[in-house]
């Protein structure tokens, strides 16, 4: 089923994604990441998205928690944060991967509480 987008909105979109390069929220491997989306399956770049955003928050989600225990766990901080790192290298979420090294080298130094949630 072909969708027939207003092209006003098109052009929206792609100001949108040019804006997310030019910030350096996403990187060049966004734009192999746009490339999957088919004629067959126009949903899968938003349904790629949509997996990672779910599985950064379920990651995410867990930090306050973790943080706010006197005996903080901080390899495994830093372990879950590696996660977030590795599945944003593969979607191309530069901002994300650089937060991510920033967290891990804090939690590798066992300054986590440093940071404001």
């Amino acid at each position: 089923m072909e969708r027939n987008l207003d092209p006003n909105s098109n052009g929206l979109l792609q100001d949108y994604v040019q804006s997310l390069f030019d910030e350096g929220i996403v990187n060049d491997q966004f734009s192999q990441v746009l490339t999957l989306k088919t004629e067959d399956e126009p949903d899968s770049v938003l349904k790629l998205i949509n997996a990672y955003l779910n599985d950064a928050e379920a990651i995410l989600s867990e930090f306050p928690e973790n943080m706010d225990i006197p005996d903080s766990d901080f390899k495994r901080l830093a372990a879950q944060a590696r996660k977030i790192s590795e599945i944003s290298l593969c979607i191309g979420a530069e901002h994300m991967k650089l937060a991510c090294s920033d967290l891990i080298q804090a939690c590798d130094e066992k300054q986590g509480r440093s940071f404001s949630w």
